[in-house]
């Protein structure tokens, strides 16, 4: 039964496979959505404003305004990698009720899974939304946005509309350029020492892997928090693994998609969001293509959100990155991106070739959260990661953290309507714990 549907993925992939415009998105339902470029680093433009007679949930706005509408404090940043990619991280600098130079907050930093964004981490309700209630609790949080998505489409040389070379990325460099980039600006703008990470699936796999570029870096997460890892793959229940294992679907994949964007935040997603996603006669549809990737818990997912969600998700990113994905759940390995011959994996990886990312060169601590219904982070592969990784904190108690829910999926780690219940108790706890102490 699913595979007829892994191919009606493949139908919509091939209808959205044209380049984003900021000039077209949210045409369909009125909201022109795009990207800040007008608070940088180094402005002060980070003040409440929050709108009076919007609807924060579902008002389609970007990021920084979704912070604002909420009432906190937003600013933007911008950073550039070492291969010259313009990435943006936006910031909540304190809670509703705890601003104050004399209050010190420690800092968290939030990446987002693939084909996600920021706004993950803020669409919801702000008693629901991870970035909000981190801010309330006192920490200074940071949201990283990935090369190639909505907010990070900008390079010092490359066109991303118009150049192919810009989409050449996998894995491989969000976790040998983005996140390095984005932490050591965070820590030098911040002037500490040190920070904790909260990465969600893809962002957890460029974490693992920033230890085989910058092992420098590990030293500087004072806790390192992993919800849906996905280190080992093989196992997914998702389509994305039927089809990985179709003969010949690689290379299906590389001569359709593998030149370019990944279902950008277009023209054609907006117009699908606003026309079946909305209307409650339809809802169930993109409810459900949700479930087809990340398993079905129809009790977590807000209904009245799904039009929001889907504007915001998928944010885009390269055709190569979901190649690389494809490639780990065949190989059943954790490794980098095989270019497909000895001269190009050098030109991208080096002399070394395609690289094999250890687990035990993770020398930062780490909590894990992981659910059991999760299609893309299979329980056999989070136990695979969890054996593998040297430093689980392990005093006062584990922080390994199965979702005491059955039906718990991979989206629900940001979408669902109790995720404070079910992950953040447990996450905040973990950060508080580390914040005052060694892990």
């Amino acid at each position: 039964m699913l595979l007829p549907l892994a191919y009606t993925v493949l139908a919509i992939l091939a209808l959205a496979k044209t380049s984003s415009s900021a000039n077209t998105r949210g045409f369909c339902d009125g909201f022109i959505r795009t990207t800040n470029t007008s608070i940088l680093s180094g402005t002060n433009e980070s003040q409440k404003t929050k709108s009076e007679g919007i609807d924060c949930e579902i008002a389609n706005l970007p990021t920084i305004e979704i912070i604002r509408c909420h009432g906190y404090p937003a600013k933007a940043y911008e950073v550039t990698t070492e291969d010259g990619y313009v990435l943006t991280m936006h910031r909540i600098e304190h809670g509703k009720s705890n601003a104050g130079d004399d209050f010190w907050r420690p800092i968290v930093f939030l990446q987002h899974d693939f084909l996600g964004s920021s706004a993950d981490f803020v669409i919801q309700h702000h008693s629901k939304s991870l970035g909000f209630i981190l801010a309330d609790h006192g920490y200074d949080v940071w949201m990283g946005n990935f090369r190639g998505n909505t907010y990070s489409r900008k390079h010092t040389t490359l066109n991303p509309s118009k150049d192919k070379h810009y989409w050449d990325f996998t894995i491989d460099e969000m976790a040998h350029y983005d996140l390095p980039a984005m932490l050591t600006a965070v820590l030098e703008e911040t002037t500490e020492g040190d920070l904790m990470f909260v990465g969600h699936g893809v962002g957890t796999t460029a974490f693992l892997a920033m230890s085989h570029y910058r092992p420098d870096l590990s030293q500087k997460i004072r806790l390192a928090n992993l919800m849906a890892p996905m280190a080992y793959i093989s196992n997914t229940k998702s389509p994305m693994g039927l089809i990985a294992r179709e003969e010949g679907i690689l290379e299906f994949f590389y001569n359709w998609f593998g030149d370019g964007e990944l279902l950008p935040s277009n023209t054609i997603i907006d117009c699908l969001a606003s026309l079946f996603c909305i209307n409650p006669a339809t809802v169930g549809l993109c409810s459900e293509l949700v479930f087809i990737f990340s398993g079905f818990d129809s009790e977590q997912l807000n209904m009245t959100l799904m039009d929001s969600f889907m504007h915001h998700s998928p944010a885009g990113s390269s055709s190569k990155t979901l190649l690389h994905l494809l490639q780990l759940i065949n190989s059943g390995e954790f490794h980098g991106y095989d270019w497909g011959s000895k001269h190009a994996n050098q030109e991208h990886h080096g002399d070394e070739g395609v690289p094999t990312y250890h687990l035990y060169d993770v020398e930062s601590p780490v909590a894990v959260y992981y659910g059991d219904n999760d299609l893309l982070a299979d329980t056999t592969d989070v136990e695979q990661t969890i054996s593998e990784l040297p430093f689980i904190v392990s005093s006062p108690n584990i922080m390994i953290h199965e979702v005491d829910y059955t039906n718990w999926n991979h989206m629900d780690f940001v979408w669902g309507m109790d995720a404070k219940t079910f992950v953040y108790e447990d996450l905040m706890d973990n950060l508080e714990w580390c914040a005052h102490a060694e892990c």
